[in-house]
Protein backbone atom coordinates (compact mmCIF):
# COMPACT_ATOMS: atom_id res chain seq x y z
CA UNK A 1 0.00 0.00 0.00
CA UNK A 2 2.97 2.19 0.90
CA UNK A 3 4.52 1.54 -2.79
CA UNK A 4 0.92 2.21 -4.43
CA UNK A 5 0.57 5.75 -2.14
CA UNK A 6 4.22 6.51 -3.41
CA UNK A 7 3.13 5.84 -7.01
CA UNK A 8 0.23 7.80 -7.70
CA UNK A 9 1.60 10.69 -5.33
CA UNK A 10 4.30 10.96 -8.12
CA UNK A 11 1.85 10.03 -10.96
CA UNK A 12 2.39 13.65 -13.01
CA UNK A 13 6.21 12.87 -12.75
CA UNK A 14 5.72 9.47 -13.72
CA UNK A 15 3.83 10.13 -16.93
CA UNK A 16 6.71 10.49 -19.43
CA UNK A 17 7.45 7.27 -18.44
CA UNK A 18 4.25 5.66 -18.68
CA UNK A 19 4.33 6.93 -22.33
CA UNK A 20 7.74 5.57 -22.48
CA UNK A 21 5.98 2.02 -21.71
CA UNK A 22 2.67 2.76 -24.40
CA UNK A 23 6.10 4.02 -26.74
CA UNK A 24 7.83 0.59 -26.28
CA UNK A 25 4.49 -1.79 -27.20
CA UNK A 26 4.76 0.34 -30.53
CA UNK A 27 8.35 0.20 -31.23
CA UNK A 28 9.02 -3.55 -29.51
CA UNK A 29 7.87 -5.23 -33.13
CA UNK A 30 10.35 -3.02 -35.02
CA UNK A 31 12.99 -3.74 -33.25
CA UNK A 32 12.47 -7.11 -33.13
CA UNK A 33 11.81 -6.99 -36.74
CA UNK A 34 15.48 -5.25 -37.11
CA UNK A 35 17.24 -7.18 -35.01
CA UNK A 36 16.72 -10.30 -37.03
CA UNK A 37 19.67 -8.95 -39.20
CA UNK A 38 21.88 -6.77 -37.12
CA UNK A 39 22.55 -6.14 -33.34
CA UNK A 40 19.80 -5.31 -31.01
CA UNK A 41 21.68 -1.79 -29.74
CA UNK A 42 21.88 -0.83 -33.47
CA UNK A 43 18.52 -2.10 -34.78
CA UNK A 44 17.04 0.13 -31.62
CA UNK A 45 18.90 3.16 -32.93
CA UNK A 46 17.77 2.54 -36.93
CA UNK A 47 14.24 2.60 -35.32
CA UNK A 48 14.68 5.86 -33.50
CA UNK A 49 16.54 6.81 -36.67
CA UNK A 50 13.35 6.91 -38.72
CA UNK A 51 11.26 7.94 -36.17
CA UNK A 52 13.81 10.99 -35.71
CA UNK A 53 13.04 11.68 -39.83
CA UNK A 54 9.50 10.83 -39.59
CA UNK A 55 9.15 14.14 -37.07
CA UNK A 56 11.43 16.36 -39.56
CA UNK A 57 9.79 15.03 -42.38
CA UNK A 58 6.39 16.34 -40.59
CA UNK A 59 7.67 19.27 -39.09
CA UNK A 60 9.05 20.20 -42.63
CA UNK A 61 6.02 19.19 -44.83
CA UNK A 62 3.21 19.35 -42.39
CA UNK A 63 3.64 21.68 -40.34
CA UNK A 64 3.81 24.53 -42.97
CA UNK A 65 0.79 23.55 -44.45
CA UNK A 66 -0.83 22.80 -41.16
CA UNK A 67 0.09 26.50 -39.90
CA UNK A 68 -1.10 28.24 -42.68
CA UNK A 69 -4.57 26.18 -42.73
CA UNK A 70 -4.62 27.59 -38.64
CA UNK A 71 -3.86 31.18 -40.24
CA UNK A 72 -6.47 31.03 -42.50
CA UNK A 73 -9.05 29.39 -39.73
CA UNK A 74 -7.81 32.61 -37.80
CA UNK A 75 -8.58 35.28 -40.34
CA UNK A 76 -12.40 33.36 -41.12
CA UNK A 77 -13.30 33.65 -37.49
CA UNK A 78 -15.52 37.06 -36.64
CA UNK A 79 -14.16 40.22 -35.72
CA UNK A 80 -14.49 42.00 -32.66
CA UNK A 81 -16.36 44.90 -35.00
CA UNK A 82 -18.49 41.78 -36.36
CA UNK A 83 -19.16 40.85 -33.08
CA UNK A 84 -20.39 43.76 -32.03
CA UNK A 85 -22.67 44.11 -34.65
CA UNK A 86 -24.25 41.32 -34.23
CA UNK A 87 -24.42 41.79 -30.36
CA UNK A 88 -25.94 45.38 -31.40
CA UNK A 89 -28.54 42.74 -33.89
CA UNK A 90 -29.49 40.69 -31.24
CA UNK A 91 -30.14 43.25 -28.73
CA UNK A 92 -32.40 45.51 -31.22
CA UNK A 93 -34.28 42.24 -31.86
CA UNK A 94 -34.62 41.21 -28.31
CA UNK A 95 -35.93 45.20 -27.63
CA UNK A 96 -38.51 44.63 -30.31
CA UNK A 97 -40.00 41.02 -30.58
CA UNK A 98 -39.70 40.19 -26.71
CA UNK A 99 -42.79 41.51 -24.53
CA UNK A 100 -42.63 43.76 -22.01
CA UNK A 101 -43.73 41.68 -19.54
CA UNK A 102 -40.63 39.45 -20.17
CA UNK A 103 -38.12 42.17 -20.19
CA UNK A 104 -38.78 43.15 -16.72
CA UNK A 105 -37.93 39.74 -14.70
CA UNK A 106 -35.03 39.29 -17.74
CA UNK A 107 -33.50 42.74 -17.11
CA UNK A 108 -33.95 42.31 -12.95
CA UNK A 109 -31.86 39.31 -13.46
CA UNK A 110 -29.21 40.40 -15.41
CA UNK A 111 -28.89 43.81 -12.77
CA UNK A 112 -29.05 41.12 -9.83
CA UNK A 113 -26.13 39.07 -11.42
CA UNK A 114 -24.02 42.42 -11.63
CA UNK A 115 -24.68 43.68 -8.58
CA UNK A 116 -23.50 40.07 -7.72
CA UNK A 117 -20.35 40.03 -9.81
CA UNK A 118 -19.25 43.93 -8.29
CA UNK A 119 -20.20 41.85 -4.53
CA UNK A 120 -17.87 39.24 -5.55
CA UNK A 121 -15.15 41.08 -7.33
CA UNK A 122 -12.71 40.35 -4.60
CA UNK A 123 -13.02 37.08 -3.53
CA UNK A 124 -12.38 36.42 -7.49
CA UNK A 125 -9.65 38.26 -6.86
CA UNK A 126 -8.18 36.05 -4.32
CA UNK A 127 -9.15 33.22 -6.70
CA UNK A 128 -7.21 34.65 -8.93
CA UNK A 129 -3.95 35.04 -7.06
CA UNK A 130 -4.20 31.07 -6.27
CA UNK A 131 -4.91 30.19 -9.65
CA UNK A 132 -1.38 32.30 -10.15
CA UNK A 133 0.35 30.67 -7.51
CA UNK A 134 -0.83 27.17 -8.17
CA UNK A 135 -0.17 28.08 -12.19
CA UNK A 136 3.45 29.41 -10.84
CA UNK A 137 3.95 25.77 -8.63
CA UNK A 138 2.75 23.51 -12.07
CA UNK A 139 5.42 25.61 -13.66
CA UNK A 140 8.13 24.01 -10.90
CA UNK A 141 6.70 20.56 -11.33
CA UNK A 142 6.70 20.70 -14.76
CA UNK A 143 10.91 21.19 -14.55
CA UNK A 144 10.49 17.65 -13.56
CA UNK A 145 8.37 16.45 -15.82
CA UNK A 146 10.58 18.27 -18.05
CA UNK A 147 13.66 16.13 -16.93
CA UNK A 148 11.41 12.41 -17.04
CA UNK A 149 11.05 13.75 -21.15
CA UNK A 150 14.45 14.51 -21.60
CA UNK A 151 15.80 10.99 -20.08
CA UNK A 152 13.05 9.13 -21.77
CA UNK A 153 14.83 8.19 -25.01
CA UNK A 154 17.43 6.85 -23.08
CA UNK A 155 15.12 4.84 -20.78
CA UNK A 156 13.25 3.38 -23.68
CA UNK A 157 16.46 2.19 -25.03
CA UNK A 158 17.57 0.40 -21.98
CA UNK A 159 13.68 -1.32 -22.31
CA UNK A 160 13.80 -2.17 -25.26
CA UNK A 161 17.52 -3.20 -25.34
CA UNK A 162 17.35 -5.30 -22.71
CA UNK A 163 13.87 -7.12 -23.12
CA UNK A 164 15.88 -10.27 -23.43
CA UNK A 165 17.82 -10.36 -20.19
CA UNK A 166 14.75 -9.39 -18.08
CA UNK A 167 12.93 -12.63 -17.72
CA UNK A 168 16.31 -13.97 -16.89
CA UNK A 169 16.97 -11.46 -14.08
CA UNK A 170 13.35 -11.86 -12.92
CA UNK A 171 13.36 -15.25 -12.93
CA UNK A 172 16.27 -15.35 -10.40
CA UNK A 173 13.84 -13.09 -7.68
CA UNK A 174 10.91 -15.58 -7.95
CA UNK A 175 10.70 -18.89 -6.79
CA UNK A 176 10.63 -22.27 -9.27
CA UNK A 177 7.36 -22.49 -8.17
CA UNK A 178 5.79 -19.81 -8.85
CA UNK A 179 7.72 -19.17 -12.10
CA UNK A 180 5.28 -20.24 -14.65
CA UNK A 181 1.88 -18.58 -13.27
CA UNK A 182 4.02 -15.05 -12.84
CA UNK A 183 5.09 -15.44 -16.46
CA UNK A 184 1.56 -16.15 -17.84
CA UNK A 185 -0.30 -13.40 -15.53
CA UNK A 186 2.44 -10.96 -16.79
CA UNK A 187 1.57 -12.12 -20.29
CA UNK A 188 -1.81 -11.69 -20.10
CA UNK A 189 -1.38 -7.90 -18.57
CA UNK A 190 1.16 -7.43 -21.62
CA UNK A 191 -1.29 -8.96 -24.70
CA UNK A 192 -4.08 -6.74 -23.02
CA UNK A 193 -2.42 -3.32 -22.79
CA UNK A 194 -0.69 -3.59 -25.96
CA UNK A 195 -3.37 -5.35 -27.75
CA UNK A 196 -5.64 -2.13 -26.28
CA UNK A 197 -2.72 0.61 -26.89
CA UNK A 198 -2.66 -0.36 -30.65
CA UNK A 199 -6.47 -0.41 -31.18
CA UNK A 200 -6.68 3.00 -30.00
CA UNK A 201 -4.12 4.41 -32.59
CA UNK A 202 -6.30 2.52 -34.84
CA UNK A 203 -9.32 4.24 -33.74
CA UNK A 204 -7.79 7.51 -33.82
CA UNK A 205 -6.40 7.03 -37.81
CA UNK A 206 -9.99 5.21 -38.94
CA UNK A 207 -11.88 8.50 -37.25
CA UNK A 208 -8.96 11.19 -38.73
CA UNK A 209 -9.43 9.51 -42.46
CA UNK A 210 -13.48 9.16 -41.82
CA UNK A 211 -13.77 13.23 -41.40
CA UNK A 212 -11.22 13.67 -44.14
CA UNK A 213 -13.35 11.72 -46.46
CA UNK A 214 -16.89 13.39 -45.57
CA UNK A 215 -14.61 17.22 -45.74
CA UNK A 216 -13.84 15.65 -49.31
CA UNK A 217 -16.96 14.90 -50.28
CA UNK A 218 -18.43 18.55 -48.91
CA UNK A 219 -16.10 19.92 -50.59
CA UNK A 220 -17.12 18.23 -53.75
CA UNK A 221 -20.83 19.73 -53.14
CA UNK A 222 -19.46 23.02 -53.63
CA UNK A 223 -18.46 24.44 -49.96
CA UNK A 224 -15.18 25.87 -50.13
CA UNK A 225 -13.31 23.97 -47.40
CA UNK A 226 -10.75 22.60 -48.94
CA UNK A 227 -8.17 24.70 -47.36
CA UNK A 228 -8.99 23.27 -44.32
CA UNK A 229 -9.40 19.61 -44.96
CA UNK A 230 -5.77 18.57 -43.70
CA UNK A 231 -6.21 20.30 -40.22
CA UNK A 232 -9.57 19.17 -39.10
CA UNK A 233 -8.73 15.50 -40.03
CA UNK A 234 -5.59 15.84 -37.92
CA UNK A 235 -7.67 17.51 -35.46
CA UNK A 236 -10.13 14.69 -35.42
CA UNK A 237 -8.19 12.01 -34.93
CA UNK A 238 -5.95 13.55 -32.39
CA UNK A 239 -8.52 14.53 -30.02
CA UNK A 240 -9.82 10.85 -30.08
CA UNK A 241 -7.63 10.39 -27.62
CA UNK A 242 -9.94 12.21 -25.14
CA UNK A 243 -12.72 10.11 -24.09
CA UNK A 244 -16.19 10.90 -24.38
CA UNK A 245 -15.51 14.90 -24.56
CA UNK A 246 -12.67 14.38 -28.17
CA UNK A 247 -15.38 13.94 -30.79
CA UNK A 248 -16.84 17.18 -29.23
CA UNK A 249 -14.08 18.82 -29.13
CA UNK A 250 -12.87 17.54 -32.51
CA UNK A 251 -15.96 19.15 -34.21
CA UNK A 252 -16.31 22.67 -33.01
CA UNK A 253 -13.71 23.90 -35.56
CA UNK A 254 -15.32 22.17 -38.30
CA UNK A 255 -18.81 23.67 -37.04
CA UNK A 256 -17.38 26.97 -36.86
CA UNK A 257 -15.58 27.43 -40.16
CA UNK A 258 -18.78 26.00 -41.76
CA UNK A 259 -21.19 28.17 -40.29
CA UNK A 260 -18.42 31.56 -41.16
CA UNK A 261 -19.14 30.01 -44.86
CA UNK A 262 -22.64 29.64 -44.87
CA UNK A 263 -26.02 28.29 -42.60
CA UNK A 264 -25.75 25.15 -44.75
CA UNK A 265 -22.00 24.27 -44.72
CA UNK A 266 -22.20 24.34 -41.07
CA UNK A 267 -25.07 22.27 -40.74
CA UNK A 268 -22.97 19.87 -43.25
CA UNK A 269 -20.42 19.60 -41.27
CA UNK A 270 -22.41 19.56 -37.58
CA UNK A 271 -23.96 16.42 -39.55
CA UNK A 272 -20.64 15.08 -40.78
CA UNK A 273 -19.31 15.15 -37.14
CA UNK A 274 -22.67 13.54 -35.81
CA UNK A 275 -22.47 10.56 -38.57
CA UNK A 276 -18.76 9.75 -37.93
CA UNK A 277 -19.71 9.94 -33.78
CA UNK A 278 -22.12 7.18 -34.36
CA UNK A 279 -20.16 5.05 -36.54
CA UNK A 280 -16.98 5.53 -33.86
CA UNK A 281 -19.93 4.79 -30.89
CA UNK A 282 -21.62 1.73 -33.07
CA UNK A 283 -19.01 0.04 -35.01
CA UNK A 284 -15.50 1.39 -34.90
CA UNK A 285 -15.09 1.70 -30.70
CA UNK A 286 -16.43 -2.02 -29.95
CA UNK A 287 -15.17 -3.18 -32.82
CA UNK A 288 -11.46 -1.96 -32.89
CA UNK A 289 -11.07 -1.59 -28.95
CA UNK A 290 -13.30 -4.61 -28.35
CA UNK A 291 -11.87 -7.05 -30.84
CA UNK A 292 -8.43 -6.41 -29.94
CA UNK A 293 -9.11 -7.39 -26.48
CA UNK A 294 -11.50 -10.36 -27.29
CA UNK A 295 -14.53 -8.42 -25.54
CA UNK A 296 -17.98 -8.62 -26.83
CA UNK A 297 -18.94 -5.17 -27.83
CA UNK A 298 -22.36 -5.34 -25.60
CA UNK A 299 -20.01 -6.28 -22.28
CA UNK A 300 -17.74 -3.92 -23.03
CA UNK A 301 -20.25 -1.06 -23.68
CA UNK A 302 -21.90 -1.69 -20.43
CA UNK A 303 -17.64 -1.59 -19.02
CA UNK A 304 -16.98 1.67 -20.06
CA UNK A 305 -20.45 3.64 -18.64
CA UNK A 306 -19.79 1.86 -15.35
CA UNK A 307 -16.13 2.76 -15.33
CA UNK A 308 -17.11 5.77 -16.30
CA UNK A 309 -19.74 6.66 -13.49
CA UNK A 310 -17.09 5.30 -10.83
CA UNK A 311 -13.59 6.36 -12.24
CA UNK A 312 -14.50 9.14 -14.53
CA UNK A 313 -12.21 9.65 -17.45
CA UNK A 314 -9.09 7.05 -16.10
CA UNK A 315 -11.89 4.70 -15.57
CA UNK A 316 -12.87 5.19 -19.44
CA UNK A 317 -9.14 5.04 -20.70
CA UNK A 318 -8.52 1.95 -18.55
CA UNK A 319 -11.43 0.24 -18.91
CA UNK A 320 -11.45 -1.94 -21.93
CA UNK A 321 -7.53 -3.44 -20.82
CA UNK A 322 -8.72 -4.24 -17.58
CA UNK A 323 -11.64 -5.52 -17.78
CA UNK A 324 -9.87 -7.91 -19.97
CA UNK A 325 -7.05 -8.68 -17.64
CA UNK A 326 -9.77 -9.34 -15.00
CA UNK A 327 -11.24 -11.37 -17.16
CA UNK A 328 -8.06 -13.64 -18.57
CA UNK A 329 -6.99 -14.19 -14.48
CA UNK A 330 -10.33 -15.12 -13.12
CA UNK A 331 -10.46 -17.69 -16.32
CA UNK A 332 -6.86 -18.87 -16.05
CA UNK A 333 -7.04 -18.99 -11.66
CA UNK A 334 -10.14 -21.34 -12.45
CA UNK A 335 -8.41 -23.53 -14.68
CA UNK A 336 -5.12 -23.72 -11.86
CA UNK A 337 -7.69 -24.64 -9.45
CA UNK A 338 -9.34 -27.28 -11.26
CA UNK A 339 -5.65 -28.57 -11.13
CA UNK A 340 -4.58 -27.96 -14.91
CA UNK A 341 -1.05 -27.25 -15.34
CA UNK A 342 0.08 -23.61 -16.10
CA UNK A 343 0.85 -23.64 -20.00
CA UNK A 344 -2.54 -25.35 -20.13
CA UNK A 345 -4.60 -23.39 -18.39
CA UNK A 346 -2.92 -20.30 -20.22
CA UNK A 347 -3.50 -22.12 -23.44
CA UNK A 348 -7.27 -22.78 -22.43
CA UNK A 349 -7.24 -18.86 -22.48
CA UNK A 350 -7.15 -18.79 -26.56
CA UNK A 351 -4.37 -16.44 -26.79
CA UNK A 352 -1.93 -17.45 -29.74
CA UNK A 353 0.18 -14.72 -29.41
CA UNK A 354 3.58 -13.72 -27.18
Amino acid sequence: MGIAALLWAAHTVLLPFALGLALAYLLTPFVNLAARRMPRPLAILLVYAVGIALVITSFLYLVPLLANQLIRIINALPTIAELRATANTLLEQYRTVVPAEFKAPIEQALFQGLEALQANLATYAQRLGAFLVGSLMRLLDSITFLLGFLTLPIWLFYILNDQGRLPAALDRLIHPAARADFWNVWRIIDLAFSSYVRGQLILCLSVGLAVGLGLVLIEAGGAPIGDYVLLLSIIAGVTEFVPVLGPTIGAIPGVLIGLSISPLTGLAMLALYVVVQQLENSLLVPRIIGDSINIHPAVLTVVIIIAGTLFGIVGIILAAPVIAIARDLVLYSYRRLEGVAPPGAFAALGHTRG
